[in-house]
Order: structure tokens, then C-alpha cells, then sequence
């Protein structure tokens, strides 16, 4: 009796006719890249240059729209950045909020002023300042809460009541 007789290999069995490696499943696959990035950039501040990224990559997966959703808030500038967020621009049938709506989020994405100078050039152009100005948070606003009202109704009452008892108590 051998002494490896119950041992197994680790090394990945090999089936007839499959090769060991596919040089096209090999490759970094950009679907699963950009789905990594776009979740990266909410909860960043505005970096144009991973926007650009992000373009690029939906323009590897032949997503023009997609590229120009990103491009629109990138520094990036070229015909092929113009063509796919007209692509984009079309997308939303050119309304300002359905653009603003599908254009990505991140920390501080309603201060225009953070904005590179390309970006805020295709803002002005479709007209989305407004729209993205309103992603703001809000501040909640104080209003006098009902029970305070009620309180003071209270009080008052209360205070009517001992005037009531007081005037009787006086009459003989």
C-alpha cells in the first residue's frame, strides 16, 4: 500500500479538447471595470479624470450614451467626447432634469464651482446649472411643533380655571 494513496492533486484537471487558458477570458473584463469605478465615484468628491475614465470604457463596450453620461462632467474635450454626449443628450430627448437625473452622483456634485471649465461648458449648453443646483441638500426647516400650541391652550386654561376659583373663594 502506498503511502498517497488518498492523496488528491491540486493542480485543476485538464478535460479533452479545452484549452488550459483563453486569451479573450484573460483579458480584464471593462463591464466588470466600470461597474468597480462607477460605484467608486459616489462616494468621492468630483474627479473628472475618473470620469473620463468611465467614458472610456463604455466606449469600449459600445455604450456611446453611457460614455457621454460620463464625459459630460469630465475634462475631457475631442470630437468623440462632443459625439457621444450629444449621443446622451438625445438619450434624454434634451430635457435638462431627465439629463441631470441620469448623470452620476458623487460627494459635492451641486457645487458648480468644482466643476472643470469643460464641464461646466456642457452644463451651461444643455441648460443643467439649475437641475444640478437642486441636488443640494436641504436644510430641514423648524416649524412649531403642534404640542407647543397645546401647551400654552393648556396654561391658559389652567390659568382661567384658578382665576375662577379664586373669585369664588372671595363671595361669602
Amino acid at each position: 500500500m502506498s503511502a498517497n494513496r488518498g492523496a488528491r492533486s491540486c493542480a485543476p484537471a485538464k478535460l479533452a479538447g479545452v484549452s488550459s487558458t483563453n486569451p479573450e477570458s484573460a483579458r480584464v473584463d471593462p463591464a466588470a471595470t466600470r461597474r468597480r469605478l462607477a460605484a467608486f465615484v459616489a462616494a468621492e468628491p468630483y474627479k473628472p479624470e475618473l470620469l473620463a475614465k468611465l467614458a472610456r470604457l463604455s466606449v469600449q463596450l459600445n455604450e456611446p450614451a453611457q460614455a457621454g453620461r460620463y464625459w459630460l462632467l469630465s475634462d475631457a474635450t475631442g470630437p468623440e467626447v462632443d459625439a457621444a454626449v450629444e449621443v446622451f443628450a438625445e438619450s434624454c430627448q434634451r430635457l435638462p432634469r431627465l439629463m441631470a437625473s441620469e448623470l452620476p452622483r458623487f460627494v459635492g456634485d451641486f457645487e458648480l464651482a468644482t466643476y472643470a471649465a469643460q464641464a461646466l461648458a456642457r452644463i451651461e449648453k444643455y441648460g443643467l446649472a439649475a437641475e444640478l443646483s437642486r441636488r443640494a441638500p436641504r436644510k430641514p426647516r423648524r416649524t412649531e411643533a403642534p404640542s407647543t400650541a397645546f401647551a400654552v391652550a393648556g396654561l391658559l386654561a389652567l390659568l382661567l380655571l384658578l382665576c375662577v376659583a379664586l373669585v369664588m373663594l372671595r363671595r361669602p
